[in-house]
């Protein structure tokens, strides 16, 4: 049995395995917060080795970004997916917003994406040194 619908975290998740159910799906959260994926090895699984920083996420993006642009498909398309990868912090207004309004160009390519990784990253890194 797998239950669907409404699991919202990963905790609400490992309490319905734990309770015996063989699968949980996480459906619009993950889509929001896509990163708290990157903690489910971990969490419900076990897995000892770190999640990949969101840095990382993006820039194992960029071989796919390429891929699929040099396939024609516009960058808006494959963006809208990734508005949440940085959910929560400090900087993810600029991320959408950068998003949202850069990757609609025909030319937008994955500098945008990685630009506006970097300006959140350093509106991340000015939060915790203040």
């Amino acid at each position: 049995m797998i239950i669907n619908g409404g699991i919202k975290t990963l905790e609400e998740a490992k309490a319905h395995l734990a309770q015996g159910v063989d699968g949980v799906m996480i459906g619009r959260a993950a889509y929001q917060n896509p990163y708290m994926l990157a903690q489910a090895d971990a969490m419900l699984f076990g897995e000892e080795a770190a999640p990949p920083s969101r840095r990382d996420v993006v820039e194992s993006l960029v071989p796919y970004l390429e891929a699929r642009l040099a396939d024609g498909t516009p960058l808006k398309s494959i963006t809208r997916h990734i508005l949440g990868l940085y959910n929560g912090l400090p900087g993810a207004k600029h991320w959408r917003r950068m998003l949202s309004e850069e990757a609609h160009r025909e030319v937008a390519g994955p500098e945008v994406v990685l630009a506006a990784m970097e300006q959140v990253e350093r509106l991340v890194a000015e939060r915790a040194a203040a």
